[in-house]
């Protein structure tokens, strides 16, 4: 499991490369400051979800409970498996298989990501008047669809890395590899030492 979480952190990594501290930092204070900007028209009420009340499991160490909410909800809604032989998301763990990547990353890109996260899931008030967390599985889809697909660097940045860590979190689990008839990396199973992301042969 270690490894598969130090390899997808390093996937996170080269998502968020191209979008430089600065300018993420930069973006997110934008935002920041348009959410002020509109709290006295009801945004801190708008923002409450019935969600909050849900308890969190322990272990976690790296999400808070609303970042922990925020993967749940995006595992269900981008690995819809009902009526088919893939495992269910609710059978695994995925929130705490992405707690378990983001330990594998740098302190200042965690907090760059925890950033994020809140955006993601609450810039979704502005748009459809709630949370990601609350919306329902097609309206959820088409709004991570938006932000992957978006013309902003720093929009899209972010979506492409919360979707990438939802669906690594699934099937980085061993559980869901039987139903793709999946028998597990072959460098595990031969032994071979990861050597990182390497180029590919000429």
């Amino acid at each position: 499991m270690k490894k598969e979480s130090q390899q997808a952190a390093r996937e996170v990594t080269s998502t968020l490369a191209p979008l430089s501290r600065r300018r993420f930092l930069t973006s997110a204070l934008w935002a920041t400051a348009g959410v002020s900007a509109i709290v006295a028209g009801g945004f801190t009420l708008l923002r409450h979800s019935p969600r909050d009340a849900e308890p969190v499991p322990a272990g976690l160490v790296h999400l808070d409970p609303s970042h922990y909410r925020l993967f749940q909800h995006l595992a269900t809604v981008l690995l819809p498996t009902a009526g088919t032989m893939l495992t269910s998301p609710e059978l695994i763990p995925v929130a705490h298989n992405v707690d378990a990547i983001l330990g594998a990353l740098d302190v200042d890109i965690r907090k760059q990501l925890a950033m994020g996260f809140g955006l993601f899931d609450n810039a979704a008030v502005f748009t459809h008047g709630k949370r990601f967390v609350d919306l329902p599985a097609a309206e959820a889809q088409a709004y991570v669809n938006d932000w992957v697909n978006a013309d902003g660097l720093a929009r899209r940045s972010i979506g492409l890395v919360v979707s990438k860590l939802a669906h690594t979190g699934y099937w980085m689990d061993a559980r869901t590899w039987p139903p793709i008839e999946f028998d597990g990396p072959v460098s595990r199973k031969w032994g071979i030492a990861s050597r990182g992301n390497q180029p590919l042969p000429v």
